[in-house]
């Protein structure tokens, strides 16, 4: 195994300076062309100088480059680099195409056993915004199922994301589990999204006897 210079290393994972598009697309092509170049593994090295070059082949290999370096890390490199991940994956400037490479590295590391300490929460939200509703779903899970009880817009957004995923089911179920297990009241809207007009109608119907001065239930 070939040695891993941590400072040149943190050199290039460091956001200071960074804000638009154009510099956090530089920022991921350093990141990227630096991995390999400090990888210690002789056959990822090799590729540095062509990845150099041919940008497209540095963000092909990104994850192995990453995951190689970072089991050389020492805990404190390690730190450093996870606030500079997060500091860029919360930067207002970040590119589509840059912040979806992020994704599916932390993606990455949770298959491989080493799962960034990033909080989940953020990283379903960033992959709302991607639309990478599959990336989303996983994360919202497991942000449904540390909490208790579940937050109602932890609920709604798992509804959003089977209904984009054609799975009203599984959308249904989420509403089930939260009701039985979380004690959370059912919201007349969770049954609009899911297109369950006579669900709605009854629950509206049910509110409004209940409170005969609720606006929203006049409104439904």
């Amino acid at each position: 195994r070939l040695p891993v210079d941590e400072p040149a290393l943190q050199r290039c994972w460091q956001t200071t300076e960074r804000s638009t598009a154009d510099d956090w697309s530089e920022w991921m092509r350093r990141l990227s062309v630096e991995l390999l170049r400090e990888s210690p593994s002789p056959a990822l090295r090799a590729c540095a100088p062509v990845a150099s070059v041919y940008p497209q082949l540095a963000r092909s290999v990104f994850n192995c480059g990453f995951v190689s370096c970072w089991s050389e890390l020492r805990a404190e490199y390690r730190q450093s680099l996870v606030q500079s991940l997060e500091t860029a994956l919360a930067a207002e400037g970040m590119p589509t195409e840059v912040l979806q490479l992020l994704l599916n590295l932390a993606e990455f590391m949770e298959h491989d056993d080493r799962t960034l300490p990033i909080d989940v929460r953020r990283l379903g939200d960033l992959a709302m915004r991607c639309h990478a509703y599959a990336q989303a779903l996983h994360y919202k899970e497991l942000e449904f199922e540390a909490s208790a009880p579940a937050a109602p817009e932890t609920v709604e957004a798992l509804i959003a994301i089977n209904n984009q995923l054609q799975q009203p089911e599984a959308a249904r179920g989420v509403i089930v589990v939260a009701q039985r297990y979380h004690g959370l009241q059912l919201d007349e809207g969770w049954n609009e999204r899911l297109q369950r007009w006579e669900d709605a109608l009854g629950a509206y119907e049910a509110k409004l006897l209940a409170e005969p001065r609720a606006a929203e239930a006049l409104v439904g």
